[in-house]
C-alpha cells in the first residue's frame, strides 16, 4: 500500500479556493442527478467533479498517480477479500479504512 505522508497544512490560495467551490458544486449536481434519475447528467458532471479535482491534486502538487494507484490498491484489497469470503463490516474483524 501507499505510505501515508506526513500531513502538512497549505497555504491558503485563491485559485484552490475557486476550484473548490466548482467542485462543490459539480458535486451536489451528481447527488441531485441521482436523485432524478439523469444518467448522461451524472456521467457530465461527474467528469467536470474529477477533472476539477486532478486541476486541485495538480494546483498543491499531489500526484495524480499516487491517489489513482491508491484507489486501485483498496479496490484490489476489497476483491481479495471477498474472493476468500470475508465481508469487511463495521466493528468487525477486518474493518479496514482500505475499503472502497
Amino acid at each position: 500500500m501507499i505510505s501515508q505522508e506526513k500531513s502538512v497544512p497549505f497555504r491558503k490560495n485563491r485559485k484552490v479556493t475557486k476550484l473548490s467551490q466548482r467542485m462543490g458544486i459539480a458535486g451536489a449536481s451528481c447527488v441531485l442527478d441521482v436523485m432524478i434519475n439523469d444518467r448522461s447528467a451524472l456521467v457530465r458532471d461527474s467528469a467536470a467533479f474529477i477533472v476539477l479535482l486532478e486541476r486541485i491534486w495538480k494546483a498543491r502538487d499531489v500526484d495524480a498517480g499516487l491517489v489513482w494507484s491508491e484507489i486501485d490498491e483498496r479496490i484490489r484489497l476489497a476483491d481479495e477479500l471477498r474472493a476468500s469470503g470475508i465481508r469487511p463490516y463495521k466493528g468487525g474483524r477486518f474493518r479496514s479504512t482500505k475499503l472502497p
